[in-house]
């Protein structure tokens, strides 16, 4: 009997640390960091820092209407004869923001 006692009190003893334990973690306060404190404003910097986003085409066209915004693709540069130094890829272009009215491109 007295193995039988002596299980029952380690497991209730068990038992409660584990909810002192549980409780005491709740109560801990987050900690504190330079910085947003909340994901979604997190999630809202990193999505500005990331890539370019369209210019504000408003008053940039001379008077044309409707001047928007639009991603311009620079033409693509012929090779000189030889080698260049550098490996360039000729699937890589770099693409620019420019305020276009009509068939007409603007600098933003």
């Amino acid at each position: 009997m007295a193995f039988s006692r002596n299980y029952k009190l380690d497991l209730s003893f068990a038992i409660t640390a584990a909810t002192l334990l549980l409780s005491l973690s709740l109560l801990i306060p987050k900690s504190v960091g330079i910085g947003p404190s909340s994901y979604s404003a997190t999630e809202e910097l990193r999505k500005m820092v990331l890539g370019s986003r369209p210019p504000g085409c408003v008053n940039k066209c001379m008077n044309c209407r409707p001047c928007e915004a639009t991603l311009v693709i620079p033409p693509h540069r012929k090779r000189v004869f030889g080698k260049l130094s550098r490996r360039e890829d000729d699937t890589y272009y770099l693409l620019s923001w420019k305020c276009r009215c009509g068939n007409k491109l603007y600098q933003p």
